[in-house]
């Protein structure tokens, strides 16, 4: 199962970079060439790893959907009793008598 957390992919793409960073700085010191350098199978597959998860973490951030900020209520005007409405009163009937 693929880890799909973003934490442990950002520790994994450092952890690659600090290792093409040294594999490069290994093959500059032993004199190698910039075309021989290109060209080293470890140092090509270190960059392929790292791009890999740099792909997989962009992939991450699309799924993750942004939280909404709480918005704040608006303040609320004072709430005023609704008043019912009066009915209207019906004439009474004159008593006959």
């Amino acid at each position: 199962m693929a880890v799909k957390d973003k934490s442990v992919r950002e520790a994994q793409i450092a952890l690659y970079g600090n290792a093409v960073a040294k594999r490069y700085a290994l093959l500059k010191e032993k004199g190698e060439e910039a075309s021989v350098i290109e060209k080293d199978p470890v140092l090509k597959h270190l960059k392929a790893e790292l791009s890999r998860r740099q792909k997989r973490l962009l992939a991450i951030a699309r799924k993750v959907k942004p939280k909404p900020a709480v918005a704040e209520e608006p303040p609320k005007e004072e709430e005023k009793p609704k008043e019912k409405p009066k009915k209207k009163e019906k004439p009474k009937k004159a008593e006959s008598e």
